[in-house]
């Protein structure tokens, strides 16, 4: 049992940053033929999926530091992805919102990624695609504690 864990860990080892690297999409001013980052993509990202959230919060939800952050966001607020806005209860906070340029920008991006996912899975029998997405649902529900 364990030989077949460690055997299993070596070929995850090697498994995952490749199937990282196909499903991500790390190059996103060549879909999208313009001048944006991965990490402005991933801010875009999460604010289209949530309300005007404050610096920090966005930081801690997409994994960045403050500084990263506040670099980042200041190229989205000059590209007029993003702005930047007040909080009305706290003046000292900056909460950040995506722009409808932004929200378009990042559409054509899930559309971009979609077809890409969409072509690895047509390569795949009903049974495999079946398979693939069960295995995800467990490994997604014990990395988040949950029974699997």
């Amino acid at each position: 049992m364990r030989k077949e864990i460690k055997e299993c860990v070596d070929e995850l080892m090697i498994l995952l940053p490749e199937l990282a690297k196909a499903f991500r999409t790390d190059e996103p001013q060549e879909i999208l033929h313009m001048d944006i980052s991965f990490p402005e993509i991933c801010v875009l990202g999460q604010l289209s999926s949530s309300q005007e959230p404050t610096m920090s919060e966005l930081g801690k939800s997409i994994s960045m530091d403050l500084s990263t952050l506040t670099r980042t966001v200041d190229k989205l607020v000059e590209k007029e992805f993003v702005v930047r806005k007040s909080d009305p209860e706290d003046r000292r906070m900056v909460r950040v919102a995506i722009t409808a340029g932004g929200r378009k920008i990042m559409g054509r991006f899930e559309e971009q990624r979609r077809k890409k996912i969409e072509s690895m899975l047509r390569e795949m029998t009903s049974e495999e695609r079946s398979n693939l997405l069960s295995i995800f649902k467990t490994l997604h529900a014990r990395i988040h504690g949950k029974a699997g």
